[in-house]
């Protein structure tokens, strides 16, 4: 009886670490789509930006820093997508 018990309790003990790591990952998954979601968001403005002034002249200055602001939004995205 004592060992069912005693191994009762290390299955126990291992389901709740097993569940604990599941949770973390869940947690990180989820930051990573929120941050995935921001840097499709960024682009899509930038985008928008650019492709809106493909008419009229865009000062090089604003076109460097939003080029500037896509690449590093891409390269966030694809740390979060390594992830």
């Amino acid at each position: 009886m004592h060992t069912d018990l005693k191994s009762l309790r290390d299955q126990a003990r291992d389901l709740q670490l097993g569940i604990e790591s599941v949770s973390a990952e869940m947690e990180a998954y989820e930051n990573n789509i929120a941050g995935i979601q921001e840097c499709a968001l960024t682009l899509q403005k930038c985008i928008r930006i650019v492709g809106n002034n493909r008419v009229a002249a865009m000062a090089a200055k604003d076109q460097r820093k939003i080029m500037a602001q896509m690449e590093d939004t891409a390269n966030e995205l694809v740390e979060l997508l390594k992830r």
